[in-house]
């Protein structure tokens, strides 16, 4: 499993690992990136679209009442590599009274969250902060992780994007060449992007796919092929495309042009992009 790697922090008044913090000043200390609750860092790797990711950070300088109580609110929220939040803001809290054999003892605040199935790749940024609720000192840092993945460029209006040619749905590289023989699978992917949102980050995209003969002869069409309304916290940034066409054994040589009209319902406007692929003996 990918997974992802910490890079280096400041923190608002951060001191040395271990160190004692500076008496009414809260300072978070020890962020830590890990594949599992409590584990170690896992390095210089990197997550991709659809993990979870474990988070968490300590705190120090924070009071102890005469009681020995400790009590601190902790809250995360999580940017994209284009600065949109991909989750709400998280809330966990610590609250617990010491003892005298717990004088070692050092809080941790602990989140997980979820990279988006489908989210551009870059760099990720992690707010947190913590408030000690006795005095109310509030500490704030971030810190940075590497998501890998494809990217599809946005835009400013509906656009197709990487239409291309594949022997199979499983290969990520498109064919250099797009030429099949009758009887063969034609398989074909592209993204749609560009299009509006409207209230909680709906979409409504749908698309149509039709095939023309080299003589501009409608050979196939399949009007709303496919379409993608949902809406969701985290606003996608595009929608995949796939389809794929069987060629007759009878299936004349030459070249054919597949078609895909995409449209927004919201933003109420439609595009169409055109590639060829050849058909021989």
């Amino acid at each position: 499993m990918a997974l992802v790697g910490l890079l280096p922090v400041l923190c608002h008044g951060q001191t040395p690992k271990g160190g004692a913090a500076t008496a009414g000043q809260l300072n978070l200390i020890d962020p830590v990136i890990s594949q599992f609750e409590d584990g170690p860092p896992v390095g210089n790797q990197r997550v991709v679209p659809g993990e979870s990711v474990f988070f968490r950070f300590g705190a120090a300088g924070y009071k102890t009442s005469d009681s020995g109580r400790v009590q601190l609110t902790g809250h995360l929220q999580v940017f994209d590599s284009r600065n949109v939040a991909i989750m709400s803001v998280d809330e966990v809290a610590v609250a617990t009274t010491l003892r005298d054999e717990d004088k070692n003892w050092k809080p941790k605040l602990h989140f997980q969250f979820q990279i988006p199935p489908i989210a551009p790749p870059g760099t990720y940024r992690i707010h947190f902060e913590a408030t000690d609720d006795q005095t109310k000192q509030k500490g704030t840092s971030e810190a940075t992780f590497q998501v890998e993945g494809r990217n599809v460029p946005p835009s400013d209006s509906i656009v197709v994007r990487n239409l291309n040619f594949y022997r199979n749905p499983d290969e990520e590289i498109p064919l250099r060449v797009a030429a099949y023989r009758p009887g063969d699978a034609v398989w074909v992917k592209f993204d749609v992007t560009g299009y509006k949102r409207g209230e909680q980050n709906s979409i409504d995209v749908t698309y149509d796919v039709a095939v023309t003969d080299s003589q501009g002869k409608q050979v196939f069409s399949q009007p709303d092929a496919a379409s993608e309304k949902s809406q969701a916290y985290y606003a996608q940034p595009w929608v995949p495309g796939v389809f794929s066409l069987t060629l007759q054994g009878n299936t004349r040589p030459g070249e054919y042009h597949v078609s895909i009209t995409a449209r927004d319902g919201i933003g109420d406007k439609s595009v169409t992009a055109t590639t060829a692929f050849q058909v021989g003996n």
